[in-house]
């Protein structure tokens, strides 16, 4: 159960990438009845509400149960559709077999990262909205900072601001059918946003289809078999994520930022799932159907940790998905008033990357 308790957070970013997939395999492993399954998969409930809900009816069941539920997460099956469950739980191979595929894999363990430059970092900076939407102050932070950490990993920079949403439409079509010589293509958009996707200045929505859609195998030749990474920050509804009281044994751990709600503002106004072609990467400032906070000074929590973490992390050779689970860290550790209400968010990202994405830093820097 301790297990659960800690990595709570990170489970329920995790999982929501597919619900059903996990609620079908705890029903089969009789972790959960049937009458649970069904109380479960409730319609009304988002992704995350339904695997929050799963790991509150498991650690209710006992130890027992929670260790079983622990060793299904290990299940090969299961990460290979959560592949961040390896990360967290560091499974050795098991057989022969087993040790034949982790060799071949090493032999494609990342993806080429030594082009110069990198490749292109893409930022859309969406500040001033037409009437009724509120403008967006503090996200000029936001662009200095990805301007700062992309030049500095070898990233040649190309920032639009106050796009309508036909201009965005526009200009990543432009950008899906030029020659990428470089080994990545980084694509960051700070705007409103919804349930259904991301706003433009003039108050339209641009769909997950066209912002991603552009850069599939099929239509951008010239990205196929290379990392696609987007970062997007905007809200994906209007519900807040309440804090939870947890035990901890540290002190550090137990710390939380809190904020005064006068200096924050949302980015309200999502995204749903990722592309089924290969090499992408999608992270996102909060989970579907909630907001996510912006300083008004001082920026954004997510990319605002998500810059810190890569100037951290890239010299050390991590991977992004991993620097990622950093950023969700640092920013589930913050806190800002709703009212009476003590609000927090929680990143996520999903991928379909075949090898270890790593933002090697250049030799000149």
């Amino acid at each position: 159960m301790q297990t659960l308790l800690e990595k709570k957070v990170f489970l329920i970013s995790t999982l929501s990438a597919d619900p059903d997939f996990i609620l079908q395999h705890v029903e089969q492993d009789k972790i959960i009845t049937r009458r649970d399954y069904r109380n479960l998969n409730h319609s009304n409930h988002t992704q995350e509400k339904i695997v929050t809900n799963l790991l509150d009816t498991v650690m209710n069941k006992g130890d027992a149960m929670c260790h079983k539920f622990v060793d299904l997460l290990q299940q090969e099956e299961v990460q290979d559709t959560f592949p961040v469950l390896k990360e967290l739980f560091n499974c050795a191979p098991t057989s022969h077999k087993q040790d034949n595929e982790v060799k071949a894999a090493d032999e494609i363990t990342e993806y080429k990262m030594s082009s110069v430059p990198r490749g292109v970092c893409l930022i859309i900076n969406n500040i001033i909205f037409d009437p009724p939407f509120s403008n967006r102050p503090g996200s000029m932070t936001d662009e200095e900072s990805l301007k700062e950490v992309f030049q500095w990993l070898g990233f040649t920079l190309d920032v639009h601001r106050n796009q309508t949403t036909e201009q965005m439409k526009d200009l990543l079509k432009t950008y899906s059918q030029k020659p990428h010589d470089g080994d990545c293509f980084v694509c960051c958009i700070m705007s409103h946003g919804a349930t259904d996707g991301v706003y433009g200045t003039d108050g339209a929505i641009i769909s997950k289809d066209d912002i991603f859609g552009p850069f599939s195998g099929k239509s951008c030749p010239s990205l196929v078999n290379k990392p696609k990474a987007f970062f997007i920050q905007a809200c994906r509804g209007k519900e807040y994520q309440l804090a939870v009281e947890v035990q901890s044994d540290s002190y550090e751990e137990a710390k939380v930022e809190i904020e005064d709600e006068e200096v924050l503002e949302m980015d309200s106004f999502e995204m749903t799932t990722i592309p089924s072609d290969a090499d992408f990467l999608i992270a996102r400032s909060t989970v579907k159907g909630y907001l996510s906070f912006r300083h008004s000074v001082m920026g954004t929590w997510f990319i605002q940790s998500l810059c810190k973490q890569l100037k951290t992390h890239c010299p050390k050779g991590e991977d992004v998905p991993t620097i990622l689970l950093c950023v969700n860290k640092e920013v589930s550790q913050k806190a800002t008033r709703i009212g009476l209400a003590i609000a927090k968010q929680m990143p996520i990202h999903k991928v379909t990357l075949r090898k270890k994405l790593v933002f090697r830093v250049p030799n000149n820097q």
